[in-house]
């Protein structure tokens, strides 16, 4: 039997399960070119470090047959996977195992847009730093809410901050500014996941040598920029205005050199 035969095509898994129950469990968005999962790399760090942090077995992941199974579904166009990595066996709060099931999802993928032009801030939600809050877990509930309240007052985006009122992230990605030629991004210590997109720019700014700070920033820091845009694996989207403060939405010469790069 080889690697890929350990996957198999189900309409659903089994109920109850943990991921249910708990949201025991983790989770990666990833970009299929047509060719290889971009920065597959620093998602699979990413994961294990979430799953060492959950005390899961880590030696159950199978990413190289995950990788045999994509290449053997020919999925020659761009392609958005779901990996899910849930604790096996059930138990309550106190786990009976640290073995894992996997689930791959595949959909279309869309590219974030150019431009979001209209941004607020949620009143509703506040970020948490925690052991785990840089990882994507099944828990997303804040990020649902926002979303509902960005939706509910026809935003294209919402800026999340932390429980002291620092900026965090974004919606739905990682959040980034431009101030008289510096660049700034909150630090993992406001709450935010720790991008994939986020660590392959901030390896991009180090490689050339262009400074950068990460750190936590009240809100009124983030209306001073002159450039503010988001990024996750979708892309990079520039920010038009939050309430009656616009922002610069060109891209500057080191952020199309990274985009060019980087999808």
């Amino acid at each position: 039997m080889s690697e890929s035969d350990t996957w198999s095509f189900a309409s659903q898994i089994d109920l109850p399960n943990r991921a249910m129950s708990f949201g025991d469990g983790l989770f990666e968005t990833m970009y299929w070119d047509g060719e290889k999962i971009r920065l597959f790399d620093f998602h699979l760090d990413r994961l294990r470090h979430g799953m060492e942090i959950l005390e899961l077995s880590v030696s159950g992941l199978q990413e190289h047959s995950l990788l045999q199974l994509i290449q053997s579904l020919n999925l020659d166009s761009e392609s958005r996977l779901r990996w899910t990595v849930i604790r096996a066996g059930k138990g309550k709060y106190t786990p009976e195992s640290s073995d894992v099931v996997q689930v791959l999802q595949i959909s279309d993928f869309h590219r974030a847009p150019a431009i979001k032009h209209r941004a607020i801030i949620s009143e509703r939600i506040r970020l948490n730093p925690s052991i785990f809050s840089s990882s994507k877990s099944l828990n997303g509930i804040p990020y649902v809410l926002a979303n509902l309240e960005r939706k509910r007052n026809g935003a294209d985006e919402i800026i999340l901050l932390d429980n002291h009122g620092n900026v965090a992230e974004a919606g739905a990605a990682n959040i980034f500014w431009e101030k008289g030629g510096e660049i700034y991004t909150p630090s993992l210590e406001s709450g935010c996941i720790g991008g994939v997109m986020r660590r392959s720019f901030l390896d991009f700014l180090e490689e050339r040598r262009i400074d950068f700070v990460q750190d936590l920033f009240p809100m009124d820091d983030l209306l001073k920029a002159d450039r503010l845009w988001v990024s996750n694996v979708t892309g990079i989207s520039m920010l038009g205005q939050i309430g009656s403060k616009a922002f610069q939405t060109d891209l500057p010469d080191y952020l199309l050199a990274f985009y060019k790069n980087s999808l």
